[in-house]
């Protein structure tokens, strides 16, 4: 993990969340799973995310989706596009990666076939 830390940007490891023990992490899910969806969704976009959490969700077996293009749009805005070999997936890594770097909001759309 310690080197992880010295090669990811040093703003990117300061934003991450403290590693949580695992009776921190199953307290956080009991009180999560009390919540309505809508509640649940705001906790897990408001929550930091661990350096070993997203380090483990980055690996390549576990990681759902393939980076495929970005752009800045004309009102400030970056899209980001990327590959998911299927609906639904795992995004929450690379939302904390883009939140992390300062995004105020990531929405998801699903791309309408060509």
């Amino acid at each position: 993990m310690e080197e992880w830390r010295s090669l990811l940007p040093e703003w990117f490891v300061a934003a991450s969340g403290p590693e949580r023990s695992r009776e921190d992490a199953e307290r956080w899910l009991a009180w999560w799973r009390t919540l309505g969806p809508a509640d649940q969704a705001r906790a897990e976009s408001e929550q930091q995310w661990t350096l070993a959490d997203w380090l483990y969700w980055m690996e390549p077996f576990e990681r759902q989706w393939f980076w495929w293009d970005a752009e800045i749009g004309g009102d400030g805005t970056l899209r980001v596009t990327v590959e998911v070999p299927g609906w639904p997936a795992a995004l929450g890594a690379l939302d904390w990666l883009l939140r992390a770097a300062g995004a105020a909001e990531v929405v998801h759309e699903e791309a309408s076939p060509a």
